[in-house]
């Protein structure tokens, strides 16, 4: 069953301007986010990708970015390249209290954009 969806779009040169700045990098990205993007030569498509796929799942969660960190949401590429996402602290209770099981994501980018969609999916029906 569908739980929530998200969808973020991201102007590709808005996160270019700021992934120069550490701090920034630190506040957004996971290390695990951010030895990917080293990898990646901290390509900005790849950059605004990510950004736009955390406030995806934020939105699929159905809080936004509220009552966590924006690093709680992970999003690590597969073996083949396939994003997977991975919660952390205070964004994986709210999952578990909504009883969510699984979020899939998607995530695609041209020239000047990156775009994202997220799908939350239980499990389980609960039927109290």
């Amino acid at each position: 069953m569908i739980f929530g969806i998200g969808i973020d779009i991201v102007q590709v040169n808005r996160i270019e301007k700021n992934i120069e700045n550490q701090n920034f990098v630190n506040k957004i990205y996971t290390q695990e986010e951010q030895d990917y993007l080293s990898r990646r030569h901290y390509n900005p498509q790849t950059a605004a990708g990510l950004f736009a796929a955390k406030e995806a799942v934020s939105k699929a969660l159905g809080t936004g970015i509220s009552g966590f960190n924006i690093t709680d949401i992970e999003i690590i590429k597969d073996e083949f390249d396939k994003p997977e996402i991975f919660l952390h602290n205070k964004a994986l209770e709210i999952s578990r209290d909504k009883g969510i099981d699984k979020i899939n994501i998607t995530i695609s980018h041209e020239k000047d954009y990156a775009v994202a969609f997220a799908v939350a999916e239980k499990f389980f029906y609960d039927f109290k």
